[in-house]
């Protein structure tokens, strides 16, 4: 137990050190980016607003301004619900006001290039899924499925949702739909990146 405390201790001491060794930037820099994630914390469970995270992040010096928003960037997914995809547009757009050179309107256009995606996404899949219930639903014997056990072989009658999960054109077409959208998404998050200067 005290070989631990004190190994415990000695990595203390020498995180420590090495702050002892850093410049008052590079200090600051690393106090900006432990407040920023706090924030970000507080922000993404809901105790923080957009305004509040402005106000906390007002007169923070720019690159850990961009250090947040990149932050923000990087916990953006495509199957973000538009709850979470808005709360992190409302906390960048927020941040980049606080900027002396402000991107505005160009990132909020890539934001918005974003959520475009995401419902043009939504929308094929739901027309498929509908176009292959219907295909479904018109041929029962696509609801049965055969299960050999030992000897005996047992028929399941599927819901047409579970008929739709079993169906390989489906498969396939979600595998090919995530695949080619993830990498639109991918793509305009990267340029998204290069924008935040």
């Amino acid at each position: 137990m005290t070989n631990k405390i004190k190994s415990a201790l000695e990595i203390a001491l020498e995180k420590a050190n090495k702050i002892n060794k850093l410049s008052p930037e590079e200090r600051e820099k690393i106090r900006d980016h432990e407040k920023i994630k706090s924030l970000l914390a507080q922000f993404y469970k809901g105790r923080l607003t957009s305004n509040g995270l402005w106000k906390k992040l007002k007169g923070i010096s720019h690159s850990s301004l961009k250090d947040a928003q990149i932050m923000l960037l990087n916990s953006l997914s495509f199957k973000n619900s538009s709850h979470d995809f808005n709360l992190r547009k409302d906390g960048i757009l927020a941040i980049e006001t606080l900027k002396k050179k402000q991107n505005i309107s160009l990132i909020e256009s890539l934001l918005n290039d974003i959520n475009l995606l995401q419902k043009e996404y939504t929308k094929i899949m739901k027309n498929m899924a509908n176009n292959l219930k219907a295909e479904i639903e018109k041929n029962p014997q696509s609801r049965i499925k055969t299960i050999k056990q030992g000897e005996k072989i047992i028929v399941i009658h599927l819901s047409v949702e579970e008929a739709l999960n079993e169906n390989p054109q489906w498969k396939n077409f979600l595998t090919k739909h995530d695949k080619e959208y993830n990498q639109k998404f991918v793509k305009i998050r990267e340029k998204l990146k290069e924008e935040i200067i």
